[in-house]
């Protein structure tokens, strides 16, 4: 089967991106180096091709009570112009996907995961009531991550308003670049400031361009999917097929701070009982004591006993050290704990830690 192009896939193949197959997408994995590439978005700035994600438009007078059902934050503490990092849940409590949701004041845009597209919209019609519109806008949105903290100077460079600097985190704002109304929003997925900016397919050349010539002199770096892995982990931020999944609740995933119990959502009956019992496992980070790579999958050990798996791990140039994130048994989930990592046949030093491994 053909691999899914994103309307920037050209100018990737111009900037001589190594192209890989990413959940069906022709992506860019790197344009010069992963390594480099991460440094300068997080000392200067990135530009990243998120178009592969999707969008999905929820509308009607009863789209907010819709959508409080089937996730477990609450959305009703939002303004028109704020979003909300939120959890789709299953009947068993599970992670159905994480997603952000803007408040657009008319309607709730749900920007999802790509591979998690289709499950989303067939979950989000299943439960759809007569007062409620849902519409997938994948196919006709692009959309472009700009990260780290000169962000702010390149895109005030081309928006050519004051909106840039003002723009809180966790906000957004419908403003004109190059005469096409696009949708902007202060937040990202590196834990450093920056913007992500929707709009029209046919409009993604035109923002890719002012971005790489306004970011010239702010040391802009053309970033792939690489560095966006290293990035998230950095920032301890989970990602869907790796800390999270169907099987796996928000407890579990140390997500606490997203379920808000005093309103009602699917699987919440199913949470209070976890709470109240208590876990087995939760996700936790780790740095490595030994300078190797821990992958997904690799067991963990206290002492003699498998205690849990890696989830995700990595080299982070920017703290120069190995570490990750992992599910382990909450009896030996506390910072500091000596643990071992199997990588092949051997077994290498690690210690649990906070998995917010830099300052945000």
């Amino acid at each position: 089967m053909e691999l899914k192009k994103t309307p920037l896939y050209q100018k990737h193949i111009e900037s001589k991106a190594k192209i890989v197959d990413f959940g069906g997408w022709a992506l860019p994995i790197e344009y010069e180096s992963i390594l480099k590439e991460t440094r300068e978005a997080r000392k200067s700035c990135g530009l990243f091709d998120a178009s592969h994600m999707g969008e999905i438009r929820i509308e009607g007078k009863g789209a907010l009570a819709f959508l409080q059902q089937l996730t477990c934050n609450d959305i009703s503490i939002t303004k028109k112009g704020q979003l909300q990092y939120n959890l789709l849940l299953n009947d068993s409590a599970g992670v159905i996907d994480d997603l952000m949701i803007y408040n657009v004041g008319d309607s709730f845009l749900c920007v999802v995961n790509a591979s998690n597209i289709d499950k989303d919209y067939t979950w989000l019609k299943a439960h759809q009531t007569a007062e409620v519109k849902i519409t997938d806008e994948s196919p006709q949105t692009a959309l472009l991550s700009l990260q780290g903290p000169t962000a702010v100077n390149v895109l005030g460079k081309i928006a050519k308003s004051a909106f840039v600097s003002g723009l809180k985190y966790m906000h957004s704002i419908e403003e004109e670049i190059a005469g096409k109304k696009m949708l902007i929003s202060r937040s990202g997925y590196t834990g450093s400031d920056g913007f992500e900016i929707y709009c029209a397919n046919s409009d993604a050349v035109v923002l890719w361009d002012e971005i790489t010539k306004a970011g010239k002199e702010y040391g802009l770096a053309l970033c792939g999917l690489g560095a966006r892995d290293i990035l998230r982990i950095e920032a301890g931020y989970p990602l869907y097929g790796h800390e999270l999944s169907d099987s796996i609740s928000p407890l579990e995933a140390s997500l606490n701070w997203v379920v808000k119990f005093e309103k009602d959502f699917i699987g919440k009956d199913i949470l209070l009982k976890a709470k109240a019992k208590g876990i087995a496992k939760k996700r936790v980070g780790f740095i490595m004591e030994e300078r190797a790579v821990a992958r997904q999958g690799y067991a963990i050990y206290a002492g003699d006993k498998n205690i849990g798996e890696v989830t995700s791990g990595t080299f982070s140039p920017n703290l120069d050290k190995f570490l990750g994130m992992a599910y382990v048994d909450c009896a030996s989930s506390a910072p500091q704990t000596p643990v071992t990592i199997k990588i092949r046949d051997k077994f290498y030093k690690a210690k649990i830690a906070k998995f917010d491994f830099i300052k945000k």
